[in-house]
């Protein structure tokens, strides 16, 4: 009796395979720069695929591991589709949810691409897209609004630790090293505060810096296009601001109440490096 299996045809293999990885590729990652552009340009040509929500995913670039059977599409960072975005949150689901994005987004967190993605696709299906913010039962949304809370205590927190030192030309310079990307979230409180002022504020770890011309818009630079030589060149008023700073520290102190372990949690040691009262050197 003759074997039935060979009268069936046999499947040419690469064609076997194809339809496997086919099969088993149900995941597109949109790899997007690490960045609130980047990742806001990532919701876009997600949404824009067709693919269906369930069927995408978005990582940032700062992740190097790579998965089995997901379809990788890298995204070129896009202004114009990201300002899209940005006006589209602040139309369907408002001001909050504006804010809770740009913050999440300056946090160091791996899943706040993705998270920001589903918060925005969720409260664009909502009736009342402004109720999104209080879906705190949704993973996606429960994140994206803690870390909107981490990254604006943290700019919270850099509002009033921020020193600037009059360099040699008249520019206030500062620096900065936060844990968060809050460069862009400083800046605003600063051009208002300092309108009339040209200053630089310097993200050293992210080698970022915010440039305010007096009297004009502040704008985001590569901080590579520092000179080093300038920066050390102070004006000659500035140690004599620098002295009678730490003198109006010390003077303000009570001794007899000095609690190190309670001054650590309102000012951690993190923020000290950059701040004038701590530097023993000028």
């Amino acid at each position: 009796m003759r074997n039935a299996m060979s009268h069936w045809p046999l499947p040419d293999i690469t064609t076997a395979m194809k339809r496997i990885t086919r099969d088993m590729t149900t995941t597109t990652v949109f790899w997007c720069e690490d960045s609130l552009y980047g990742i806001l340009t990532g919701v876009y040509e997600a949404w824009d695929s067709r693919l269906g929500h369930d069927r995408v995913r978005l990582k940032t670039d700062e992740q190097d591991s790579l998965e089995l059977f997901c379809d990788y599409r890298q995204v070129k960072t896009d202004a114009s589709k990201a300002e899209k975005v940005l006006g589209t949150i602040r139309e369907r689901l408002g001001e909050e949810a504006f804010e809770a994005v740009c913050y999440a987004a300056a946090c160091e967190d791996s899943g706040r691409a993705d998270a920001i993605y589903r918060m925005v696709v969720l409260g664009l299906h909502m009736k009342n897209g402004q109720q999104v913010v209080n879906c705190l039962q949704n993973p996606c949304v429960s994140l994206v609004m803690r870390l909107r809370t981490k990254a604006w205590h943290e700019a919270h927190r850099y509002m009033g630790f921020v020193r600037f030192e009059e360099l040699e030309n008249g520019v206030l310079y500062a620096q900065i090293e936060p844990v968060c990307a809050v460069l862009p979230l400083l800046a605003p409180h600063f051009a208002e505060r300092f309108r009339q002022e040209h200053w630089v504020i310097h993200d050293k770890k992210r080698g970022l810096m915010a440039v305010h011309p007096r009297g004009t818009l502040w704008v985001l630079a590569d901080a590579g296009d520092l000179n080093p030589a300038c920066l050390e060149r102070r004006s000659g008023r500035e140690r004599e601001f620098q002295e009678l700073w730490k003198s109006f520290c010390k003077a303000i102190a009570i001794e007899e109440r000095r609690n190190p372990r309670c001054q650590q949690g309102l000012l951690p040691l993190r923020f000290r490096d950059c701040m004038t009262e701590f530097q023993e050197t000028v």
